[in-house]
C-alpha cells in the first residue's frame, strides 16, 4: 500500500496500519510523544521510554499525571531534569480544564507544569479528522471518553517537532474492550498516514514490535466496522 498526502491508498486486502514503519529504539532529537495504559505499563516499558527520551529535546503526553505504573512513568527522569521547563515538558489537556490534574502523580516532585488546554477550534477540527478516518459512529461507541481521543488527535497538530511516538501496548487487553481503547484509536486514525511521526508500538518487554509481531495483533486488522466505529 502507498500512503499519500494525508491518506493512505487502499488496494483490495489493505490492512488498516500497514504503512506504519517500526524505527529502532533510539529516539531522534526533538518531540517524543508518548501514549498507552494508565495503570499496568510493565517496568520494561518504563524503561524503553525512558532510554528514547535520553536523546529527545522534549516530552509530549495527554492529561494523565506522572505516576508509577502509567504510561507516564518513563517521563519521571527526564521531567526530573527538565523541572517545570514548559518549553521541554508537555502535557496537554481538554479545553476548559485547568491544567491541574497533570500535575498530581506520585512522580511529578512538583516538576510537571499545568497542562495546557488544546484550543476549542483545534478540539473541534480534531473530532472532523477522526469522523473521516475512524467512522461515524466511533465517538458514540467511545461515549465520555471520545473527549480522550480528540485530545489526542488535537495535541498531535497542535505540537510541532513530534519525531516518534512510543506506544506503550497493553498486550493483555480483552477484545470485547478494543471498541473504546483511546490509544488504538489514535494509532488507527494516524500511524502510517502521511505527515504523522512514527509511532513505535513497545510490548511488554519494552522491545518494539516488528511489522511481523504487529501484524500477528488481533486489534491490526480489524476494521472500523469490526470495532464498531462505522
Amino acid at each position: 500500500a502507498s500512503c499519500v498526502a494525508g491518506r493512505r491508498s487502499r488496494p483490495p486486502g489493505f490492512v488498516m496500519g500497514s504503512c506504519a514503519s517500526t524505527p529502532p529504539l533510539l529516539s531522534d532529537r526533538g518531540v517524543l510523544r508518548i501514549i498507552g495504559m494508565t495503570s499496568d505499563a510493565s517496568s520494561s516499558q518504563t524503561k524503553a521510554v525512558a532510554a528514547m527520551l535520553m536523546t529527545a529535546e522534549a516530552v509530549s503526553w495527554d492529561g494523565d499525571p506522572v505516576k508509577t505504573g502509567s504510561f507516564t512513568a518513563g517521563a519521571a527522569s527526564f521531567v526530573a531534569a527538565h523541572c517545570n521547563t514548559a518549553s521541554a515538558v508537555l502535557p496537554a489537556t481538554t479545553p476548559g480544564s485547568d491544567g491541574t490534574y497533570t500535575q498530581s502523580g506520585d512522580l511529578a516532585i512538583g516538576c510537571v507544569p499545568k497542562a495546557k488546554a488544546v484550543s476549542q477550534a483545534g478540539f473541534d477540527e480534531a473530532g472532523l479528522l477522526l469522523d473521516a478516518r475512524l467512522g461515524a459512529k466511533w465517538a458514540e461507541t467511545f461515549g465520555d471518553s471520545a473527549q480522550y481521543v480528540k485530545l489526542a488527535a488535537a495535541n498531535l497538530a497542535a505540537t510541532p517537532g513530534i519525531r516518534r511516538v512510543a506506544w506503550q501496548l497493553d498486550e493483555d487487553r480483552a477484545p470485547e474492550e478494543y471498541a473504546d481503547w483511546v490509544s488504538l484509536a489514535e494509532y488507527k486514525a494516524f500511524a502510517g498516514y502521511a505527515g504523522s511521526p512514527p509511532y513505535v508500538v513497545l510490548g511488554a518487554r519494552g522491545v518494539p514490535l516488528s511489522q511481523s509481531e504487529l501484524e500477528r495483533q488481533p486489534w491490526y486488522a480489524m476494521t472500523p466496522e469490526q470495532l464498531g466505529w462505522a
